[in-house]
Parts: structure tokens; C-alpha cells; sequence
């Protein structure tokens, strides 16, 4: 009976839904004061669990002091480790191949668990007594399971793994089910759905590769790592502690998602970070109402700067948008930029994305293309110019430009009259728009809210600490029964079997025919 919605209202929903959307093709195929141990947890869904009443333990390495109930324990080396002591420079790591970006991630987690293993904030959390009681355990499996033998610390309590990732290759380790590479892209090729036969090929070898590559490399030296630094007595292998896991949430939605089968406990709620916008500062209102023509938003992400593109590219896209007076430009820029202005473009270290993506005026986006700006661009139903880098940023962007809602700049062969033409045809080509607001049409026509839907889903866990029925049976069965190995190796050997009995008596008989004819002429 513990459901978020009564049955029936929810297939009444869902007839209704198909009534509004007739055409739609996108889908086919009580609150208690608990303790929280988060691990890169998505900010939205962290603030949501405080105003609710929840008590929270962040480990992370980022630090937030705004909330009272909210304690944050940092870890302090992980970037320096990745960035400085590691050099992981991400604009060469723009350039490599889907095969080369596999060995990249995996460096990336190695890295940030060599960071977060010899950060001082790790000693706060282990200091704490083993008797001390957490509710939950939220951790983000994007970011690897290095700090998961602090389950067996504090007596396995109830373990939820969300991601901000997508849905990505490696879920299906943890909470079982099944990946189809037949129409399910790894997340570092720009594919669609429909792949031919050579890109299914090619994504059949790279999902092998990179499940491979966790199973047989990273996971072990995890393992190794893990055990040096936390030396639990009887601790399991560090994939059996992921394997915990009794609820997954996935930021995917099957209006730009792959349509995947998923477990019951795998949880979509794509969206969940968009919070219903507030106004824009005053100063932004008033250069956004200037514009003639209308507002573009220019912002690289978090893990991009633009500051780190160079002062060539950066002149490019000044000049660019200086040849277009029509529109203003606001421009996440995170540093000083020592080139002048023309007054139709701002630059701003930080700017309040949502804001400026739901106000009316705002005509455009020139993006990363990674899955959070993506998504909240879908939710406003505003157009994108993608400038994709890395892994899943390319195949968000072929998503869109299927979807006629994108066109894309290549970064390795910008100039100004490509950005100019580029952002332009995007900007008053009415299709795009059209096509945008369609999706943010069915993106937005949901029965609940994404954010609602993760927190009832995590409250649901916190209720029911030893739920195991949502569980996927192909954790027990293993990667040979769960796959029908063993009984396709039974087929295949009895028509083995048949076809070798059939052509041994056929060789017999005309042997046997053969010798008779020859006593014959005998």
C-alpha cells in the first residue's frame, strides 16, 4: 500500500496523458528527522531533504555552510590531486577517441579516490563511533565506490546510488538488469537510438571494453586502495558493498533518453535539479529587456571554463556576438577578461542559469551540451548551440540535433563568421524553437514533480530500511544464467549434436553404398 499514488489514479493519469499528447512517440518500446550520509549528492536534492527535516552528513569535496541541519565534511584533496598533482587537463582529453575516453575515466576515478583517500576530512567521518546511526546512505556511482566501506563501518545501513550521469553502462553491475546495446548508445558515442550495423558493432565493443575494464581493473586496484587506507576487519569486496544498493535514481526521461527496461528499484527522475526559477536581478532584467531582438545565455559548464578556451577562441566569440547587435549576450565568464566588451554582452563569474532560461526574452543557448544544462534548456523549451568536449556531451548533442532543437559549433575549427552564422540560423529559424518547446511540452507532462519523486523515493527507503522485493534477480543469477548463456550453449550443442549425428550417417550410408557397388564390379 505504500505507493506514491493510488493505482488507479495513476492509469487514469497516464490515459489522459495519451489523450493530450495523441501523437507522442517518446515513450514507446510523514516527514522524520533522520541522519544522512551524502557523497556528492545533487545539491537540489540535499536542499530538499533539509527543508524537509532531515538531517544530513555531507562527505564531499565541496562545502556548502547555508543550512543549519546540513554538515559538510570535506574533502579537500581531490581536486588538487586531479588537477594539479595528476594534470588532468580536460581540453586534451576534448580530443580523444570514445575507445581513449574509457582509460581517461578511468584515471578520473583512480584520481579522485587517491584524492578523497588522503584527505584530512576523511578522518572526521572515521572518527565517528561505529555505533553511530545513519538512516540512509546516498551515493553518487558516478563518481566510484571509494568511499563505500564506510557502509561496513557503521553497520550496512539502507544504501540508495543516484548519479547526475544519465544512466550509464555500469549501473547494471550494481543493481542488475539488463544494458541492450542494440539500441542503447554507450554514453561517449554520438549515436541515436537507430544505429546501423557498424555503430552497433562499435558499441557492443566499447560496452564490452568498458565493462571489462571496471570489472578486471578498476574495481581491484579500488579494492586495494580502499583496503590500505580503511583496514576493516572481514570487509567484502568493494563491488559486493555496491551491489547494497536497494534503490537506484537515474537523471534520465524518455523524452531525450535512451528507452531502456529498467528494474523496479531504478528510479527515473530526470529534471529533479530544475526548482521553479526566481526573477532576475535587476541589473540582468534591465540588460535582457534592452535587447531588440532578444537574450542568448553563453555558459561552458562547471568543469569547462571560459577562461580555460584560450584568448583566441575567446576574441572569436566577442567578435561574433559584436556583429550581432540584435541580441544580448550573457556570458558565464569565471575570471578576468581583458578584452573589451561591445555593449550587447556581460560577463558574469556566476549566473543564475534558471532564471535566465525560463525569462521570455531569452531566445538561445550556447552550451557544453552536458545533461543538466540540457535538460534544464528542454524544460524552458530553449533552442541550443552545442560546443560539445567530452564523454556524454557529444551524445547529448546528436539527441538534439535529431530533435531539429541544435545545431553545433566543433571547437577545434571555430571562427567568426561560423559562430556568427551558426548562432543566427538557430536564433531565427522558427523550427527550432517549435521543436523545443514541443519537448519541454512532454518533458514537463509528468504525474509528479522529478524532485518530489526522488526524495517520496528516498523517504520510502528511510520507512522500509530492509525492502528487498524491488530487487533485480539477476544480481543472484550472475552474468551466464541472467544472460541464458548456459541454455543457449544447450541449444547451440544439441543442433551441434544433431548436425554431426545427421552428417555421420549420411557419411556412413554412402560408405556402406560406396563398398557395396564396389564388390559389385568386383
Amino acid at each position: 500500500r505504500d505507493q506514491p499514488e493510488h493505482p488507479l489514479d495513476r492509469a487514469v493519469w497516464w490515459i489522459e496523458w495519451a489523450l493530450r499528447h495523441p501523437n507522442v512517440k517518446a515513450i514507446e518500446s510523514p516527514t522524520k528527522r533522520t541522519s544522512f550520509w551524502v557523497y556528492e549528492l545533487n545539491r537540489v536534492i540535499m536542499e530538499e531533504l533539509v527543508d524537509r527535516g532531515h538531517n544530513l552528513t555531507v562527505v564531499s569535496q565541496d562545502g556548502d555552510k547555508s543550512r543549519t541541519n546540513l554538515t559538510y565534511i570535506l574533502l579537500e584533496k581531490v581536486y588538487s590531486t586531479l588537477y594539479e598533482d595528476e594534470g588532468l587537463d580536460l581540453l586534451e582529453v576534448s580530443k580523444e577517441t570514445p575507445f581513449q575516453s574509457l582509460f581517461t575515466f578511468k584515471e578520473f576515478y583512480l584520481g579522485m579516490c587517491r584524492g578523497a583517500l588522503k584527505s584530512d576530512g576523511l578522518n572526521v567521518i572515521l572518527n565517528y563511533p561505529d555505533s553511530f546511526r545513519f538512516d540512509v546512505v546516498l551515493y553518487d556511482f558516478g563518481c566510484g565506490p571509494c568511499l563505500l566501506p564506510l557502509l561496513h563501518k557503521f553497520g550496512y545501513p539502507p544504501l540508495i546510488s543516484l548519479t547526475a550521469f544519465s544512466n550509464p553502462p555500469y549501473s547494471m553491475d550494481i543493481v542488475g538488469g539488463h544494458k541492450h546495446y542494440a539500441y542503447t548508445p554507450h554514453f561517449a558515442l554520438p549515436y541515436s537510438f537507430d544505429m546501423s550495423f557498424t555503430e552497433r558493432l562499435y558499441n557492443t565493443y566499447l560496452c564490452l571494453w568498458d565493462a571489462g575494464l571496471r570489472m578486471f581493473d578498476i574495481m581491484p586496484k579500488l579494492d586495494t586502495m580502499v583496503r590500505n587506507r580503511f583496514a576493516f576487519h572481514d570487509m567484502p569486496y568493494i563491488l559486493d558493498i555496491e551491489r547494497h544498493t536497494v534503490l537506484m535514481l537515474v537523471n534520465t526521461n524518455p523524452t531525450f533518453d535512451a528507452l531502456e527496461p529498467l528494474p523496479p528499484n531504478v528510479i527515473p527522475i530526470g529534471g529533479a535539479h530544475i526548482k521553479d526559477p526566481k526573477p532576475l536581478p535587476a541589473d540582468l532584467e534591465e540588460f535582457v529587456q534592452r535587447a531588440k531582438k532578444g537574450a542568448v545565455l553563453f555558459s561552458l559548464g562547471s568543469n569547462i571554463r571560459s577562461d580555460m578556451i584560450g584568448e583566441e577562441r575567446q576574441r572569436l566569440f566577442i567578435e561574433a556576438f559584436r556583429q550581432m547587435p540584435d541580441y544580448h549576450f550573457l556570458w558565464k565568464f569565471e575570471s578576468q577578461l581583458n578584452i573589451p566588451l561591445p555593449p550587447n554582452v556581460i560577463i558574469r563569474p556566476w549566473l543564475p542559469q534558471n532564471s535566465v532560461l525560463s525569462h521570455p526574452r531569452t531566445k538561445g543557448f550556447i552550451t557544453h551540451s552536458g545533461g543538466l544544462s540540457t535538460q534544464e534548456a528542454s524544460w524552458f523549451g530553449v533552442p541550443l548551440i552545442g560546443m560539445p568536449f567530452f564523454v556524454d556531451q557529444h551524445r547529448n548533442l546528436k539527441r538534439s540535433l535529431i530533435g531539429g532543437v541544435a545545431e553545433k559549433l566543433d571547437f577545434a575549427s571555430l571562427s567568426t563568421d561560423t559562430i556568427r552564422s551558426t548562432v543566427l540560423k538557430v536564433l531565427e529559424t522558427p523550427i527550432y524553437r517549435e521543436n523545443m518547446q514541443r519537448r519541454a511540452m512532454y518533458f514537463r507532462d509528468q504525474p509528479d514533480k522529478p524532485l518530489d519523486r526522488a526524495v517520496w523515493w528516498i523517504e520510502y527507503v528511510v520507512r522500509h530500511p530492509t525492502v528487498q522485493h524491488l530487487r533485480s534477480p539477476t544480481l543472484k543469477l550472475g552474468t551466464v544464467r541472467a544472460n541464458l548463456l548456459d541454455v543457449y550453449s544447450f541449444f547451440v550443442g544439441i543442433i551441434v549434436f544433431l548436425v554431426s549425428f545427421t552428417v555421420a550417417i549420411i557419411r556412413r550410408t554412402l560408405c556402406r553404398r560406396q563398398r557395396q557397388m564396389k564388390k559389385k564390379r568386383q
